[in-house]
């Protein structure tokens, strides 16, 4: 599933590519894609994205036709994929949306959903507001130390599941929340109310450095992920414990990689992330 990295990599590219252009066609072909506002979609006709940006895992398009506002919010979902080109036949019938274009560089912008987990929202003013304040929590990037350091010392469950929680800390996924324990050498299992302030102090460092790797990167391709130009990340070619289940520990630790028997899958070096 797209996360934070992932996310912003596709936010930087559209930035780049469609920002200021004006949206000629917006045609959608799964109409149940559309969660809310599908009767306003003919509005977008004629609309320029003026603005983009990301809230946790999502995008936020905002388009302007002469003195009013409105946004598109999309959720990429378990393998949701905004493309400039249409994928190679055979997937193409899971094209839900489309936008045709009229700006200096990519006519077209494809919302490739195989697995209809994707969702998109058509939002006024006050309706994105309610949107981002009931589903988003605090965006790690905007996080100071001292906050940080504060949302976890009132989380009383596991670390692995705060980092999961998107209405604590949005953005974050499965992926990276392994990887951001591991290299912070904290248990997933280990409660937020009982780390110790060097150690949030860690976890806030691998947070920030993890994220900012991965975006550098491209994001991680372990499946389906391509940024909209098409191409794959290459974050996963670094990933240091997510999927290493039998590895050695790549600190040299001599202990092999174990994975915890819970519904998300956790990975745990037992030497280096001691539970206590």
């Amino acid at each position: 599933m797209p996360e934070l990295p992932e996310v912003e990599v596709v936010l930087q590219q559209l930035r780049s590519c469609i920002l200021d252009s004006s949206i000629q066609e917006f045609h959608i072909k799964r109409s149940d894609i559309i969660r809310t506002g599908h009767s306003s979609h003919e509005w977008y006709h004629g609309a320029t994205v003026a603005h983009l940006a990301r809230k946790g895992k999502s995008l936020i398009f905002t388009c302007k036709k002469a003195l009013d506002t409105r946004y598109i919010l999309a959720e990429l979902g378990m393998t949701g994929l905004f493309l400039f080109e249409r994928p190679s036949q055979g997937y193409e019938k899971h094209i839900h949306l489309t936008f045709t274009l009229r700006g200096p560089q990519e006519t077209k912008l494809h919302y490739w959903n195989p697995r209809r987990f994707g969702r998109v929202y058509l939002l006024n003013d006050e309706g994105l507001t309610q949107f981002v304040q009931r589903r988003f929590g605090a965006d790690p990037f905007e996080l100071t130390p001292q906050a940080f350091h504060a949302l976890i010392q009132t989380s009383r469950g596991r670390m692995k599941d705060f980092f999961l929680d998107q209405h604590k800390l949005a953005g974050i996924g499965n992926i990276y929340a392994n990887e951001i324990l591991f290299d912070a050498c904290v248990h997933p299992h280990a409660r937020g109310n009982r780390l110790s302030r060097p150690t949030i102090a860690r976890l806030y460092t691998s947070t920030q450095r993890i994220l900012e790797q991965a975006i550098r990167s491209g994001g991680s391709s372990i499946r389906d992920f391509r940024a909209p130009d098409g191409r794959r990340g290459q974050y996963q070619n670094v990933h240091q414990i997510y999927q290493k289940t039998g590895l050695p520990c790549p600190r040299g630790c001599l202990t092999s990689i174990k994975r915890l028997p819970t519904a998300r899958s956790s990975f745990v070096c037992p030497s280096c992330q001691k539970r206590s």
